[in-house]
């Protein structure tokens, strides 16, 4: 049971679940949420026999905001460190899955498989998402729960619609960061990744929601793609947050994935 842990220039809380010594799950959050994303999945990991750790991000959850610039990899080394684990089974969700790309590329003797569910990716030029001028003109007044409402209509949209409002698990987690989309950011960029993915030898399973942003579907395609041997899901049902809005399907193929790797 990890809690909290000393990084460089600050600290991140840690949890594990499952047993010691066995084959390690790290999982890793988006940018919109914090390791309560995964929470429908961690137990059904641990039943089948991983080892699964999970962290909240510098800022996100109970990790305290970051206080000096920080690298997500190096974060995520820190945590398997801490952990006692050499290398683990990366899965990751928009932002966890860009930062299991990148350790895999920096450090491929750490990552034993990837799995990259509605993934961002390190050098992608986003366009314009939908909602920018609500998200702009909240973060202008300084509107944190504005700035983090429409943030959640972006990336949780089922949580939104007839006789659903705003508190719903999905965009109760997102609302739960506002403060953090506020900040400035201090995370150092990683270099772009889009032209050495036919490098990461590890099997690669990319799973999307068909609710999902347009980017993030083109991500996809660019991983399972450009690596070789990366095959690709695409799950009904699900946008942003396929963890909490599917969480069996996504447990079912993340197993076997698992298995197979």
């Amino acid at each position: 049971m990890l809690t909290e842990l000393a990084v460089d220039g600050g600290r991140i809380h840690a949890e594990r679940t499952g047993p010691p010594g066995a084959d390690a799950v790290l999982l890793l959050h988006a940018g919109v949420a914090d390791r309560r994303v995964w929470e429908l999945v961690v137990g059904p990991l641990a039943a089948a026999g991983y080892d699964v750790v999970r962290y909240d991000m510098r800022g996100y959850g109970r990790s305290a905001p970051a206080t000096e610039p920080h690298s997500l990899v190096a974060d995520a080394l820190a945590v398997l460190d801490a952990a006692g684990v050499d290398a683990a089974h990366f899965v990751g969700l928009s932002q966890g899955a860009a930062t299991g790309v990148d350790t895999a590329l920096a450090h491929p003797g750490r990552v034993r498989s990837l799995t990259l569910v509605a993934p961002g990716l390190s050098g992608y030029e986003w366009p314009r998402l939908p909602g920018f001028a609500a998200r702009m003109a909240a973060a202008e007044a300084d509107d944190t729960h504005g700035l983090a409402l429409e943030t959640a209509r972006l990336w949780a949209p089922l949580s939104f619609g007839a006789g659903k409002g705003e508190c719903d698990a999905a965009a109760k987690i997102i609302l739960d960061q506002a403060e953090q989309f506020m900040r400035d950011e201090l995370e150092i960029e990683e270099p772009s990744a889009i032209d050495r993915l036919g490098e990461i030898g590890a099997p690669t399973l990319v799973i999307l929601g068909d609710s999902d942003v347009e980017p993030i579907t083109d991500i996809g395609r660019m991983l399972a793609a450009g690596i070789p041997g990366a095959r690709s899901e695409t799950l009904a049902g699900a946008d942003h947050m396929l963890p909490m809005r599917v969480p069996a399907e996504l447990t079912a193929l993340l197993l076997a994935h698992l298995r197979a790797a």
